[in-house]
């Protein structure tokens, strides 16, 4: 990638309908307290609604592309006025036939640029809010394709409990054979993964791979192999192209959290803007956490050093950040890592334990001032 001026690769599609980023790991490096000021990305707005839990003051989730917005929006605004078990079905994870009726309800409580989005995507309401992402819709042909070739009994029998040396030696046995190289030698390309919503400034990768196809097959072998299979609904959304049960659901879908976060949405403050260029707006030193995700892959190394120049200004001192790569080795600037400080330990721990397998790195860091 270019290291010249330019700004962040600005999206407009619906990219994800739900979050890709594991919350486990973005919490423990974030240690949010309660009263605190977090900034996130949007995405697919799973990970922002289930840090309510924390009981934060305020949410600042921003994002570039006013799909992922919109689609923030409307989750919350059903939530507001659905019970749980409406509000899963609403999303698309049980079966409902009124969807767009209810969709009619709520539709003045969104912001306009929302109702002109959902308007012209009724499809994706009708269907369920949920799966219908550009990267999601490809995760579901992927996992459909994989219980085509490697036959449904064998997927479905991977997700039997199993302790930690027996899965590894369920893998070795059952899964790491040719079948499986061979499926991602044929849907993890350049071609296919832009099919899936990444954009073409993704691929620039340097994780000691030798292709597309071997960087995630290395993952896949790791999340399948090392880290342990119950519960992780990444993992089912992966092979099944949905979630098992609501007992495997992120946080924000479980029914023991939903009122509190129902009483707490109002915290949330939605913001459609470029985040450096958010940031450089705010006030110094009122920002306790930054839940980052990966989004300097999209932006050239000076716009990368403007926006931790810009976190390291806003936040407050001992500020957590979670920050991740996907393929392009991206890092805090060297004459920022003196005040932006990683935490080797807890990083390190972080991408082995982490139930997403798509990220090459994820790591944790502390505002040092």
């Amino acid at each position: 990638m270019k290291t010249g001026k330019k700004d962040q690769v600005n999206l407009y599609k619906l990219l994800f309908s739900m979050n890709w980023e594991d919350p486990i790991s973005d919490l423990k490096a974030l240690n949010i307290k309660p009263g605190n000021t977090l900034f996130t990305i949007i995405s697919g707005g799973c990970n922002t609604l289930g840090f309510l839990l924390r009981d934060p003051k305020i949410i600042y989730s921003v994002d570039i592309n006013q799909s992922q917005g919109s689609l923030l929006e409307i989750k919350m605004e059903a939530m507001k006025a659905l019970d749980y078990y409406d509000y899963v079905k609403f999303l698309g994870i049980n079966p409902m036939n009124n969807r767009l009726e209810f969709y009619n309800k709520i539709r003045l409580n969104l912001t306009h640029k929302a109702q002109d989005f959902w308007d012209h995507n009724n499809e994706i309401i009708k269907n369920g809010l949920l799966f219908y992402g550009r990267y999601d819709r490809f995760v579901r042909l992927v996992g459909k394709l994989v219980r085509l070739l490697m036959g449904r009994k064998r997927v479905i029998d991977l997700f039997n409990e199993r302790d930690a040396l027996n899965q590894k030696k369920y893998f070795e046995e059952k899964w790491n054979i040719r079948r499986t190289h061979w499926i991602f030698d044929l849907f993890f390309t350049k071609r296919m993964l832009t099919k899936g919503g990444l954009e073409p400034e993704y691929f620039h990768f340097d994780d000691g791979a030798d292709s597309f196809a071997d960087s995630f097959y290395r993952r896949f072998k790791k999340v399948l192999s090392q880290i342990p299979i119950k519960n992780n609904y990444f993992l089912n959304l992966y092979l099944l192209g949905r979630y098992r049960s609501l007992e495997e659901v992120p946080d924000y879908l479980c029914r023991e959290n939903y009122d509190i976060i129902k009483s707490r949405l109002d915290r949330i403050k939605i913001v459609i803007d470029d985040a450096k260029k958010w940031l450089a707006k705010q006030p110094e030193n009122t920002i306790d956490a930054f839940s980052l995700s990966n989004i300097c892959e999209l932006m050239s190394l000076d716009d990368t050093e403007f926006l931790f120049r810009e976190v390291l200004r806003t936040a407050k001192p001992g500020a957590g950040i979670c920050f991740r790569n996907l393929m392009i080795k991206r890092e805090v600037p060297n004459n920022l890592k003196q005040f932006i400080v990683r935490n080797e330990i807890l990083s390190n721990e972080l991408l082995a334990t982490d139930r997403s397998f798509v990220y090459g790195r994820v790591d944790a860091m502390e505002v040092k001032k």
